[in-house]
């Protein structure tokens, strides 16, 4: 292999750790949105109800009867 060639490489690995941060800084930052549509979802009324009626129907098929939530 030739002295040249060595360089090259060298700073090619130096480029590809910068874009491994900059892909994991993206991915954070979609996680963290994503997280706070949830949340805002979770939040609303209709959403708590859903979520109450589902727990009441796992309750009563598990046999524990006048639960209210």
């Amino acid at each position: 292999m030739s002295k040249a060639l060595v360089p090259a490489r060298r700073s090619r690995k130096r480029t590809e750790r910068g874009a491994a941060t900059a892909e994991y800084a993206v991915t954070m930052v979609a996680a963290c949105g994503i997280g706070g549509i949830l949340i805002a979802l979770f939040k609303s009324p209709a959403m708590l109800t859903l979520l109450k009626a589902i727990i009441n129907y796992a309750l009563k098929a598990a046999g524990v009867d006048g639960v209210q939530l």
